[in-house]
């Protein structure tokens, strides 16, 4: 899957993120070491989360929305959930220690990009430090603090029923065709091998189409 993070910036002028296309802008300069920098630009009910506060002070918080730009990233992560039980699923999911680094160098990264835009202070989402004015007060910030401190979220779910050939490693046949069971086919992202750097939709779409025309042919 894709572990995420976000953070935002105020601005001292109306920006008013949501209007226009959501994710505008997409930032590659760390894609190298895995990490995808995007504009999140949510409406304020879907991006208030980074928002410090509760009740009245996430009122006042969300009256400011229209000051505010939200940077969102995600990681391409070390395999690291499993699938287990026979009569009720348990998902078990512990985050790489890698991965928990690149988070952390990602919260670094778009702070830097937000300070660069002209943003007054951004708000980190993380409860001991949810705003921070300087880029140096945001590194001492993240000196102080792992990934189980940041507000973290995860999309594009993909392996767990992956294809291979090797039967011991992969539970669904090159075909798609879940071994052990006649007539299941696994055509949606859980029959991906990994998790593709980039938003998987393509990879999903193209791989369910390859295993529908493969079993109509048979």
């Amino acid at each position: 899957m894709h572990p995420a993070t976000s953070v935002a910036g105020r601005f001292a002028e109306p920006v008013t993120a949501w209007e226009g296309v959501l994710q505008s802008v997409g930032v590659e300069e760390l894609h190298g070491e895995g990490v995808l920098i995007e504009a999140t630009a949510t409406p304020p009910g879907m991006g208030s989360f980074v928002l410090p506060g509760l009740g009245s002070e996430l009122r006042r918080e969300l009256e400011g929305a229209d000051r505010l730009a939200t940077l969102g990233a995600m990681i391409a992560d070390r395999p690291s959930g499993r699938v287990l039980g026979r009569e009720r699923t348990l998902l078990r999911y512990d985050l790489d220690r890698r991965d928990g680094d690149r988070l952390i160098r990602a919260v670094r990264a778009m702070g830097e990009l937000l300070f660069a835009a002209g943003a007054e202070e951004v708000l980190t989402g993380i409860p001991t430090a949810p705003r921070v004015r300087t880029l140096s007060e945001l590194d001492e910030t993240l000196a102080h603090v792992g990934p189980r401190r940041l507000h973290l979220s995860a999309y594009h779910p993909t392996g767990t029923v992956s294809a291979g050939a090797d039967a011991q490693r992969f539970p669904a046949d090159p075909e798609g065709r879940l071994r052990g069971v006649h007539g299941v086919l696994i055509a949606d992202g859980a029959v991906l091998p990994g998790c593709p750097e980039v938003n998987p939709q393509l990879s999903i779409m193209a791989a369910a189409l390859a295993v529908a025309e493969g079993h109509v042919r048979g």
